[in-house]
């Protein structure tokens, strides 16, 4: 349902200074790279660039509107320019009134490690039974939530996205923005604790997303996470999951089956259970199927339409993926981020290899750690060292997990610095074969997603 000027300029108070009075817009831009004809381009002052200065990009990139505080001097009349006191502020006012109008129920999810799985669960469960419209790739700042709203249209009946945050206060402005109805919370794991300082500090800016509930949300936390269970104290309402006895929204007869996923008993707070087949391999995708379908009862589901959900469900690209690799090899994809928590639970992936199997672990360096860099790495080390039987690590941080490695039991040969991506590689290709499985995983900047695509059966 594409916005038109009119609601534009009602919801922030702009001005409009040339061009159509009457437009809508079906896309909205804060990258005037990505401008398409006819979006919306808003024009952001941020701390490292400021967008009026790409104002004529955007319009030569057939911008149909262009959202500023200082026009530019030379508008193409075929543009619909609009002046506003702050961008950043009009661009939260269109997101509130477009929320306000649709009046949909908004499941927003955070967590140290496993949102976009979550995230693409529940949506895949809710789709079952009603229209979602979800956050796309990595829309899930100040800008990507506003981004995400403006495409939602009449038809939508259940909003899904990720909330990100690498400081405090992150996530609050980001309820202000869009006050979820349901309130997720994961895990409370070492990720960006070099910019928060601490773990706790984690946990806070974690809990903002609690404490900015619509005043009749409720908030779904992970009962096996003391940080997170700790929680409920400032919900309006909490319903925990977990493994916990007293989890309202528990997994039972837990069984897993390697890399084919796992397979276990849903009970719901009514009583009410399911057996539900998971295709996701490790104990940490249990929890995250458990968090999406608590979202899931609570919004109407039974245990039954959950578990059939589920058993349907892929996972998101680089978030575990299995893949066929060359020479026979199997691929475990898990090259979109890192940080302490989610390495654990990708080698413990890499631990349920058929007995018999190569596991070889490529890991690249987990970054935003500060002063716990090198303890980091030097533990990632020693569990790989349990978990596989030849390590590749790559980066800065490369020499302390091999050190690390060797003194936990791996011979020298078997655990190795690779230069780079391409020497990585090199390193596979005389090794791959029906038996040999390589988890590949590192932080985004790490670009792992290019030794992925080398290791494809395809390449």
């Amino acid at each position: 349902m594409p916005v038109t000027l009119d609601e534009i300029i009602e919801a922030t108070g702009g001005t409009l200074v040339s061009g159509p009075a009457t437009r809508t817009f079906a896309h909205l831009y804060t990258d005037s790279r990505q401008v398409r004809g006819g979006g919306l381009f808003v024009a952001l002052r941020g701390e490292q660039q400021d967008g009026h200065a790409f104002i004529d990009q955007a319009l030569e990139r057939g911008a149909g509107g262009i959202l500023c505080q200082l026009p530019p001097q030379e508008a193409l009349p075929s543009a619909s320019i609009i002046t506003v006191a702050s961008t950043r502020e009009a661009l939260f006012q269109i997101t509130r009134s477009r929320l306000k109008r649709l009046a949909v129920p908004i499941v927003a999810i955070t967590g140290s490690s496993g949102k976009t799985t979550t995230k693409e669960l529940v949506a895949h469960i809710l789709g079952r039974r009603m229209r979602v419209h979800k956050s796309a790739g990595n829309l899930n700042t100040y800008t990507g939530v506003p981004m995400t709203v403006f495409e939602m249209d009449d038809r939508t009946r259940a909003l899904v996205m990720e909330y990100a945050m690498s400081r405090r206060g992150e996530i609050r402005e980001l309820t202000r923005i869009a006050a979820p109805t349901v309130a997720v919370v994961l895990n409370v794991q070492p990720a960006h604790i070099g910019l928060l300082g601490s773990i706790e500090a984690v946990a806070e800016a974690k809990r903002e997303l609690v404490e900015g509930l619509a005043v009749d949300g409720v908030a779904i936390l992970n009962a096996d996470d003391p940080r997170v269970r700790a929680m409920a104290a400032v919900a309006p309402r909490a319903v925990l999951y977990g493994l916990a006895r007293d989890a309202a929204v528990r997994a039972e007869e837990v069984e897993h089956r390697g890399l084919q996923g796992s397979s276990f008993r849903l009970i719901a707070p009514q009583g009410e259970a399911a057996s539900v087949r998971l295709p996701l391999p490790g104990p940490h995708n249990v929890s995250n199927a458990l968090a999406a379908a608590a979202v899931a009862l609570e919004l109407g589901f039974d245990p039954e339409a959950v578990a059939r959900a589920v058993e349907g469900f892929g996972a998101p690209a680089g978030r575990g993926n299995r893949l066929a690799g060359r020479a026979g090899a199997t691929i475990i994809d898990d090259s979109y981020n890192a940080n302490p928590g989610s390495m654990d639970a990708a080698l413990a992936t890499l631990r349920m290899v058929p007995s018999g199997g190569l596991r070889i672990a490529v890991l690249g360096d987990m970054l935003e750690l500060g002063d716990h860099a090198q303890q980091a790495h030097e533990e990632l080390g020693t569990l790989a060292a349990r978990s596989a039987d030849q390590v590749i690590a790559l980066g800065e941080h490369a020499p302390l997990v091999v050190d690390a490695a060797r003194r936990g039991g791996m011979a020298e040969g078997a655990a190795v610095v690779a230069s780079d991506n391409t020497h990585a590689v090199s390193l596979l290709e005389p090794v791959m074969g029906p038996r040999t499985y390589v988890l590949v995983k590192g932080s985004h900047s790490m670009h792992m997603e290019e030794i992925v695509a080398a290791l494809r059966e395809s390449a």
